[in-house]
């Protein structure tokens, strides 16, 4: 959002009395393997956090009530196993890592590198697009903005 206070004082004149807002971040790149991912050394994907730093900065409850607005704010988890979402799981976490992967490439040594460029070949057997063990773990936090 370019210019947040503008955008949350036009939400408020658009709102009735007691109109909801909602406004929703997703809290970190969400997270998909093992720890042991069978390529490379135990905790690859936190690492890959850690060095690319995905958490964003945002928080919306001031400027919200800058605007005028009641704030509820409320933190939700997801975790998602690769039985309950089946193929379309696979698709995420390649498509995510390999964002990640992106961004990578002077925060991690050679050997990391390496294993994620492994895990992100679609070819191999231990590859991303070939696994039945992953999961999705994230958090979302929501906004919940009333007009008065």
């Amino acid at each position: 959002m370019a210019d947040p206070v503008r955008t949350f004082a036009l939400a408020f004149e658009q709102l009735r009395p007691g109109g909801l807002l909602a406004v929703t971040e997703m809290d970190f790149f969400p997270r998909f393997l093992p720890e042991d991912a069978g390529v490379g050394r135990p905790g690859l994907e936190a690492r890959l956090h850690a060095a690319t730093n995905t958490r964003p900065p945002h928080e919306w409850t001031g400027r919200l009530e800058d605007a005028g607005f009641t704030v509820d704010k409320r933190d939700f988890e997801i975790r998602l196993k690769h039985a309950q979402a089946g193929p379309a799981l696979n698709d995420y976490a390649q498509t995510c890592l390999a964002k990640l992967r992106s961004h990578a490439a002077d925060a991690l040594d050679a050997d990391d590198l390496l294993a994620l460029d492994a895990l992100l070949d679609k070819t191999q057997p231990h590859g991303i697009a070939r696994r039945n063990d992953l999961s999705v773990t994230t958090t979302r936090t929501a906004w919940i903005a009333r007009r008065p």
